[in-house]
């Protein structure tokens, strides 16, 4: 009898143990997240026209006493961080949902042309605002580790600065964005510390689109060189990475 007794408890035991593991990952959540932005295409400081030889290229020539002069670009990584919420299903090991994020923002990119007057001319984007409404799949490689892909829509508002301290010239600024529509896409991990908070690490790839600002400069070489000259940037493109730890709660 109590042999019998035992084994019906063990079995009992056995059978309920993967329903007392496992995790059920649908409904609702919301969280905080905190990351940093960064890029690796910095694009470079444009001048049209240039033309070979004339003014305006020996103005911005490098030489062994100002072996900064000529034209660059640069990615200023900054902090993005906010909050988001979301919905996920659970369908055996697969879970799918949608999320939406919000967050300050606080990083951009400079291009830049140096030249030997010495003056600097400066085209800067800079982005506050970040938000992404996104779909999101993945699989469950434990009941409590989801690996999962994204994508979706990213709004922000993206910011144009020109400045040319140094530089006498006259110009007359257009275009620009000051909010966009991109996409992001990226990956993630998410794990569960209890049956309500779990934690994650996210990277995202988000493209604003391009843009069209122009700064057209008149005056000093740059009349010289033609009737006014156009300054771009070579980074049409505003993109980004971010890397994000997430914190999540389940309601």
């Amino acid at each position: 009898m109590i042999l019998r007794t035992s084994a019906t408890a063990l079995m009992l035991a056995f059978s309920l143990a993967p329903a007392v593991q496992a995790q059920d990952w649908t409904g609702a959540y919301g969280g905080i997240q905190i990351g940093s932005a960064r890029s690796n295409d910095e694009g470079i400081f444009l001048l049209d026209p240039l033309p070979p030889g004339g003014a305006l290229e020996t103005a911005f020539s490098p030489t062994m006493a100002l072996p900064d002069r000529g034209f660059s670009g640069d990615f200023d990584i900054g902090a993005v961080g906010g909050v988001h919420f979301g919905y996920d299903m659970q369908v055996g090991n697969l879970v799918y949902g949608g999320v939406l994020d919000l967050n300050r923002a606080d990083f951009g990119d400079v291009q830049e042309g140096r030249s030997r007057t010495p003056a600097t001319y400066t085209i800067g984007r800079s982005m506050d605002f970040l938000a992404t409404l996104r779909g999101r799949g993945g699989y469950l490689v434990s009941p409590k580790t989801l690996i999962y892909g994204t994508a979706g829509l990213a709004f922000g508002e993206v910011d144009f600065s020109y400045a040319q301290p140094g530089s006498g010239a006259t110009t007359v600024t257009s275009g620009g964005q000051n909010s966009n529509i991109g996409y992001a896409v990226g990956l993630g991990i998410e794990n569960m510390l209890t049956d309500k908070l779990s934690v994650g690490l996210e990277y995202l790839y988000v493209n604003m689109g391009g843009n069209d600002f122009n700064a057209n400069l008149t005056g000093g070489p740059f009349s010289a060189a033609a009737a006014s000259t156009n300054a771009t940037g070579s980074d049409a493109d505003f993109d980004f990475g971010t890397v994000q730890l997430r914190v999540s709660y389940r309601f």
